[in-house]
């Protein structure tokens, strides 16, 4: 096993931010010398998954799309 895993893909993506966040989003960066894009994807990742409701959600997701695509019914009817 290495020891240096492979980085994540990056993709790009143009958000808007509150002027006030904008402005906390630099400062933090520069706060802990990191690049704003590092800090939005740490942030994000951290409280996204944090979110009971959405990890909820998102598991009955996972669950439906995993029944429709190993059902043999749902997949001879889109062939």
């Amino acid at each position: 096993m290495p020891y240096i895993k492979k980085p994540p893909e990056v993709v790009g993506r143009t958000i808007k931010l509150e002027q006030p966040v904008s402005e906390l989003l630099d400062d933090y960066s520069r706060f802990v010398e990191c690049s704003p894009d590092h800090v939005t994807n740490y942030v994000l990742k951290k409280l996204l998954w944090r979110d009971p409701e959405y990890r909820k959600w998102r598991s009955g997701k996972k669950t439906t799309q995993t029944k429709t695509t190993s059902d043999p019914a749902v997949m001879s009817r889109t062939a």
